[in-house]
Formats: C-alpha cells, structure tokens, sequence
C-alpha cells in the first residue's frame, strides 16, 4: 500500500514560509505528491506557490484514477502545471503587488510500479533505498547551467553567489519548459520530494539514513531538523512517498 507523509517548516531565519505542500493517495497503489517554492517577494511568493500547488493538486485529484495510462498520466500532469503557470502569469501581470512572482514546483505521480515527475525550477525529486539516495530532477538554475558548461565544477557551485538564481519558474512567463521523467520503481524506492531548504544541507550520502528514520516513525521530522540544526536559513518541506 502507498504510504505519503509531509511537513514544512520556516526554518530559524525567516518569517515567512513560502513553501506550500499536497499529496494524496487514490486507492491502494496511485498517489501523488507535490512541493512547491514561492519567490517574488514576501507576499507575492506566497501567492505563487499557494496558487500553483492549489491548481495542481485540484486538477490531480479530479482527473488521476487508478490505472490509468503513461499517456494519460503525462496528460493531466502537463494540464495542470500549464493552467497553474496561465493563472500565476495573469495574477502577476494584473496586480502590481504580484509583479515578478514565481515558484518553483515539483511533482510526483506513482502509479503501480511507475513513478511520473514534472519539476520546475530547483525544488528536488530524489528515489532513496537503504543505502543511496539519486538525484532525479535537474535543477533549473544558473550555476547547474554553468556546470553542464563547463564553467564551474560541482564544487564551485555549491557556493557560488547564483546557486539560487533559477532559470525557470512557474509563472513568470507565458509559456512554460517542463522537464518530464518517468522511472521504474522497485519495492524498496523510498520517493523524497523537497525545497532547496533541505537539499542545501542534506546531501546524497545523509538521505538514506535520514528517510529511514522518517519511514521509521511515519513522519518527516528528522528530515526538517536537519536542515534546522544546520542553519536553517530558507524554509524546508519534505514529502516522502513509500510502500508500507
């Protein structure tokens, strides 16, 4: 059976918590999980990403049903991020309070043994066992532009002064690029949808033990502390999905 359990937390140094999270389980083996980032400013931000992850969550639990096709699947993920990014969009240019606001959004759709991910901007979709954890999204920023060219080492870019200037987010344009995947998950996949709040402090080799703990104890709070206890300088959602 598909178990899904979230949290979020402001962290220790902001005031607001632009991190906005859903999930939801449609019987036995289909769910979905989404976690979305806002930015634009303090109330601007919070409006992005509350909006986008509303729609999308709406539009997910109106049209997913349990075993439906790849296609179909890829069809409602890509109807939903497209009318949230429309309604973001026209918000942003219609009140001036709006302008420039954004988000970032990943979301996840399993399916039986498929897992379906749509993601925008650096908030990160991992697949974890009990010993490695694997980045599956592609960060939308200019540092990971940067790497892929050559011009900075993974290193580097860990501290570079753009590491979180994003390349792409959800309604700062009229049209959106997408990255799709879909992955073949075995029993022990253990899904970790995040905000760059957690994947800033938490690397690859700290997952494993932190998603078991969290699996352990069917809540996510030592994914949070975490990042907490290491500074806790950005708001930090984690949302696992596993079978139970």
């Amino acid at each position: 059976m598909l178990k899904i359990i979230g949290e979020t937390n402001p962290g220790r140094v902001r005031s607001m918590n632009q991190d906005v999270f859903a999930y939801q389980t449609i019987g036995d083996n289909c769910g979905f999980a989404i976690v979305c980032d806002g930015m634009g400013g303090a109330r601007a931000g919070d409006v992005a990403s509350k909006t986008t992850c509303d729609m999308v969550a709406s539009f997910f639990n109106r049209d997913l049903r349990p075993d439906m096709s790849d296609g179909a699947i890829k069809a409602v993920m890509f109807s939903a991020i497209s009318a949230a990014n429309a309604k973001v969009y026209s918000m942003a240019r219609e009140n001036w309070e709006y302008s420039g606001m954004g988000t970032t959004m990943v979301a996840a759709v399993v399916m039986n043994n498929d897992l379906h991910i749509i993601s925008i901007g650096d908030s990160r979709l991992y697949v974890v066992d009990k010993h490695n954890a694997m980045q599956v999204t592609r960060d939308h920023t200019v540092t990971q532009h940067m790497v892929e060219m050559g011009e900075l080492t993974p290193e580097q870019a860990l501290t570079h002064d753009r590491r979180h200037q994003l390349t792409r987010a959800v309604g700062v344009g009229d049209t959106l690029d997408i990255d799709y995947q879909m992955v073949e998950l075995k029993p022990e996949h253990r899904i970790l949808l995040c905000s760059d709040g957690l994947s800033n402090y938490a690397s690859v080799d700290v997952l494993p033990k932190l998603v078991k703990k969290a699996v352990r104890d069917s809540n996510t709070k030592h994914l949070i502390d975490y990042a907490n206890n290491r500074g806790g300088s950005d708001n930090i959602t984690a949302v696992l999905l596993y079978r139970a």
